[in-house]
Order: structure tokens, then sequence, then C-alpha cells
């Protein structure tokens, strides 16, 4: 309903005018977004493929830009003779029917954008001839597009993407041409198209990734899909101009700087905020001639400058709280920029963080020298991750918190996890399937997981040791012989049947109880370990944020944790883009006892759940102040967060003053 009534409190004159409207006119040709499915081999494949599929829908939505989305199956039976526009997000091998449905949709004059595609009857029939797939190597990638002036109007100079694969392609003569090139191409390979233009639409040598310079991205796709569809520009400025002059809760133009100026003059910040407004007015006066005009592309880039001023003073109107804990979880564990953590602890403190949680150590393997655990992939690759971390980070006032993932081996290498498998230390489901999880309840990987934090801490001066998976996967794990065993011993009797006794008979409770100890038994040793090396060391963890129902689920009871002193702070995952059950969740959270100063609440800026924008970011920071916490965490350090939050928020939430 609060969005409701925000479109409806909105000014701006370009919404009276005849003919403009968000939805697309009665006979306007569709655009179809088609989801990879069965033109990829393999689940892990076919995941990507949802993912791209999903980030290409919200763009064309944030665009105001309306569309079908159908899996390749569905293509495959025919497209809508309707559709003008079919766009193939991630689709390298598209089957037979799929092709011909495709050609008939060229056939009747259609337009195709076509992303990473592999094969060559697709590549003919949009007038390129496919290369051989092309790998940057170990740490290379290409770093960027750069359109050149045969380009359709409209598209950014350039756009940083980090790619480090793609799938060239040669212009066929007379049927196609090169309209940009990758920026920055890895030593010993060539120059090579990053997009190709002919008369059946455009080609793309990769997919669209979510790494950064998400406006750039999403005005390149507008660009092209407007050479392709113009009514498109008409929606999108639509969209745009609604949205622009609309930041955080307030509805119109004059509300955004009216409530803007109030939170300045709050926060002593009114002068800093006032000019970039005054900068803001200007540019909406221009818009509404160009809307006016009915100059809807150059209105739509108008509005994105629009909506970056207000954002901007929106920022500087934000109050700095000293004393604060600000993290952010570097879930790559090389920071932002490979082989540099100079580069990046600079980046970070200067933009208002004081801590950093990096991903360092799993289950059996390391980014760091380790006697305990075996050298990542990062590890080979780069080296050691966590030396040049500490040093960079003590040059820079940082305190880096070494992020442990327990118990989970999704990622593993195959051999540790087949001979884990062999030695009956996985976990197994009360379906009697094996899980790509450690055992909890199996000493001997209570035994590795410790010996592995034992020897860091003592080799490496920390601040941190942040605990991650540290509970079960779900209710339905752990059910192996060795949890009936070790269960029974706790009895002090036998348990039958099994699993039926503890899933659903009378023990039930008493086994959801015992699997609760062994999840904390890992935390208390490792409080004890810690601390007996190094009282100063800070023993944290990431946990579910809906408590109590997580007891019940995983097995993970964080408020015993705080209440009995194992750890110094819990970082909840509360990740979600609804403010109001963000406030839900820090509230209940932070009204368990002896909970003050111990939780600092975990933001979903670009999780897998959410994903936040700066004026959202500052509203959850805003929300959490003012329910108690004492700092929080954003997820997770990358081009998006680094590029588009921190330096929002460092303007006046995190600034130094």
């Amino acid at each position: 309903m609060a969005a409701w009534r925000r479109i409806l409190r909105m000014t701006l004159p370009a919404l009276a005018l005849a003919g403009v409207s968000l939805a697309r006119a009665a006979g306007t040709p569709e655009i179809v977004l088609v989801r990879g499915t069965s033109s990829l081999p393999n689940d892990a494949e076919r995941a990507a493929a949802r993912s791209t599929t999903q980030r290409l829908s919200g763009w064309l939505d944030d665009l105001g830009i309306a569309h079908r989305v159908l899996d390749d199956e569905v293509a495959a039976r025919g497209l809508p003779a309707t559709a003008g526009l079919v766009i193939l997000g991630y689709n390298p091998h598209p089957g037979s029917a799929q092709l011909y449905a495709l050609r008939a949709h060229a056939g009747r004059g259609g337009k195709l954008i076509v992303f990473y595609g592999a094969d060559p009857g697709l590549a003919a029939l949009m007038g390129v001839e496919l290369g051989e797939y092309a790998a940057a190597g170990p740490g290379r990638s290409w770093e960027g597009i750069r359109f050149n002036d045969r380009a359709p109007p409209f598209v950014p100079r350039s756009v940083r993407q980090t790619s480090r694969n793609i799938r060239p392609v040669r212009p066929l003569a007379g049927r196609a041409r090169v309209i940009a090139t990758w920026e920055q191409a890895p030593p010993g390979t060539a120059s090579n198209a990053a997009w190709v233009s002919s008369a059946n639409g455009f080609w793309m040598t990769h997919i669209l990734l979510d790494d950064g310079d998400t406006w750039r991205k999403r005005q390149m796709l507008l660009a092209l899909i407007g050479a392709c569809d113009p009514s498109v520009w008409r929606c999108a400025a639509t969209r745009l101009n609604n949205t622009a002059v609309r930041v955080g809760d307030f509805g119109s133009f004059p509300e955004t700087l009216n409530g803007i100026r109030v939170l300045a003059r709050a926060a002593g910040s009114g002068p800093a905020a006032a000019s970039v407004l005054a900068r803001a007015g200007h540019t909406h006066d221009a818009l509404v001639r160009l809307f006016e005009g009915r100059e809807f592309a150059p209105a739509v880039a108008r509005a994105v400058e629009l909506q970056e001023l207000l954002v901007e003073a929106y920022g500087r109107a934000q109050s700095a709280r000293s004393g604060e804990f600000r993290a952010v979880w570097d879930h790559s564990g090389t920071g932002l920029f490979p082989g540099d953590w100079d580069r990046t602890c600079r980046w970070l403190a200067a933009n208002g963080m004081t801590d950093l949680i990096t991903n360092l150590l799993w289950p059996g393997r390391a980014h760091f020298d380790s006697s305990v655990a075996a050298p990542s992939a990062t590890f080979r690759l780069y080296g050691d991750q966590l030396t040049p971390c500490l040093a960079a980070a003590r040059r820079t006032g940082l305190r880096v918190h070494v992020w442990k993932v327990c118990w989970n081996l999704d990622t593993a290498e195959e051999g540790l996890v087949k001979r884990l498998e062999s030695q009956g230390r996985l976990q197994v489901s009360d379906t009697g399937e094996t899980v790509r999880w450690l055992c909890p309840s199996d000493p001997r990987n209570l035994r590795m997981e410790k010996d592995a934090i034992r020897e860091m801490v003592r080799e490496h001066r920390v601040q941190g040791i942040h605990l991650d998976y540290v509970r079960y996967p779900s209710s339905h794990t752990c059910y192996c012989q060795g949890c009936r065993e070790r269960f029974a011993a706790f009895l002090g009797r036998p348990v039958e049947p099994w699993p039926a006794a503890v899933r659903r008979g009378k023990l039930r409770r008493k086994y959801d109880e015992w699997r609760c100890g062994r999840i904390t038994r890992l935390v208390r040793d490792v409080a004890a370990l810690v601390r007996a090396r190094d009282p100063e060391i800070q023993v944290s963890a990431a946990v579910y944020g809906k408590y109590p129902s997580c007891v019940d689920s995983v097995a993970q009871d964080w408020p015993a944790w705080i209440r009995d002193g194992l750890v110094d702070f819990v970082c909840p995952m509360n990740y979600t883009a609804d403010p109001a059950a963000f406030r839900d969740l820090v509230r209940t959270q932070l009204s368990l006892p002896g909970t003050t100063g111990r939780i600092y609440p975990g933001i979903g800026a670009t999780s897998a759940t959410s994903r936040l924008d700066p004026v959202q970011v500052i509203e959850q920071i805003v929300v959490l102040r003012q329910e108690g916490a004492g700092g929080f965490a954003l997820f997770d350090l990358n081009g998006v967060v680094a590029g588009e939050i921190l330096p929002v928020l460092s303007l006046g939430i995190t600034a130094k003053r």
C-alpha cells in the first residue's frame, strides 16, 4: 500500500501527458525473454541461466519494459506471433525445434538479442561465425566493453565488466559488423568483439554479469532494445521519471527536496546537501521540458542524472555515528582487487568501514599456508591471502576477522569429499541420502575443524574468527550410523526404529536438543582455544535471523551462545528488502536477554534473497540504530557494494567526521 500511496502522490507533470503509460500500447510487438533450460547441459548451468534470466528480467522491470519469460521448451514449440524481440540471456545450445522457431521469428521480421551463444546454426542466423571458446587464464580477465561509432544511439561509450571467458565470433562479410570490443584483453589474447550487430539483432560474446556498473549495463540493454523496438523509450522514460523524483519514503519531487533538507539540517550538512539539491532542481526542470517535448531517449539519461543527484543529497543528509561496528563480508577471500590487498583495505577504510570479514578457511582447505588444511585453488593461483590482508589492514586501521566455513563441503574438491565419505564422516538425511556436509557429532570432524583454527590463530595475529555454516543444513540431517550410536550412548540405551524414533517419535525433542549440543560444542571449543591463545581475539558467527525457528530446523541456538559468553557478537543474516520485516527481525533479536552490544545485523545488499540500492541500505542502517544495534555487516564485498553503495554511505552515514 505504501508504494501505491507514493505513486498517487506523484506531482511530475509528465504523468499527465496524453498517451504516456507504463504498459505497452495495444498492438505493440511483445518482448520475450527466454530462460535457458534444455539448451544447457547440467543443473549447475541451468541454475546460472535462471540467475541470469532473473537479473535481466529485473532490469527490464526497473526500466518499465513489459516482457514475457518463457522456458526453452515453450519457445521450442513456437514463439508468439506477436513477439517483436526475443532475448536469449544464456541459452547456448538451443535444440533443433527451438532453432527452427527462432528462424521463423526472424523470418517474420522479429529481432534477437543473443548472449554467449555456442550454436553454429544460431550464429549463422545472426550473421556471425563462431570462434573457439577463450579463457583468460589464471588471474586474468577481459575488463570492459567499449562501443564504437557503429553502435546504436544512446549506448554508453563504455561499460565495466570482468569476464574470465568469452565465446569469440567473427562477423560474416556483408551481414554483420562489430559495434563494441573488449577492453584490456588479457596478455596473449586478441582484441575480441564484445558486441556484433546484424539485420536480425545483436550478439554479445559473454553474458551480462552482476558485477557492478549496473546503470550502464541497464542503459546498454535499453539502447539495444530501443534499436529493435523504439517504443520502449517512452516506457523507460515514464518509469524512470516516476522513480527519479522519489527517494526513500518521499513520494514527489517537492516532498523529496523538503525531506532531504530536514534530514540535512539535523545532520549538520545543510549547505553540502543544498548545493546538490540546487543542481537537482535544474536537472528536474530540464527533464520536464524533455518529457513535454516527447524526447524520451534523452529524458532517460536526464532522469538517471536526477536520481543520482537526489541519492547523493540523501546520502549527505545522513548522520554518522562514532564507535560503530561497520563490516563487510568478503566472500571471495581475495578482496576487491586480487593480488592487491592494500588497495582493497584503503578503499574500505576511506568509505568508513571498520572491519573486514574475509572468507579464508573451509573444511580441509585454506587461502593461506597451512599444514592442517590443503591449499585452495585461490591459494594456488594468487598465493597466501591472509598475510598480506593482515598487513594491509594494519596500515589502514581495519580489523580482520577470518571467515571460517564450518562443516559445509559443497565447494570442496571431489577427492576430499570421496575420502571423507569412504570414512563415514559425512551427514546422512532422514531418507538415507549422503549429504556433502561433515557430521558434527563425529569426533574426527570436530578435531579437523578445531585444528585448522588453532593453527591459524597460532601463526597469525588476527582480530577475530567468524564462524559460518555453524549449523546443520536442515532438520533432515544428520541421521548417520555414527549419530545413532553416539545418541544411543548419550541416552544409555538403543534407539529403535532409526531414524523414525527421533524424527517423529517420543525422542524427537531430545534428539533436537542433542543436535544443538553438537553445534554448540564446536562454538564452545573454538572460543576456548582462541581465547587461550589471545583473549583479545573476537569470536563471532553469521547466524539465521529467525529465532527460535533456527533452533529446531538447523540446531543453531545462537542466543544461548551469547548468554553463555561463547561469542563476542553475532551477525544475523537479515536479508530482506522489506523495511518492516527488517525492523521486526532486528527488534526481536535485540529483545533477547544479554544481546546488548552483541548483535550486528547483516544487511543483504547483494544477497541471493535481497538486492538493495544505497538508499535502502541507509534506511536499514537507520532502523538498526533506532532499535539499539551497535553496528552492521554488509553482504558482500563486490563491484556493486564497493562501487555503488559504499561511496553513498561514506557521504554521511559512515562518514569520518
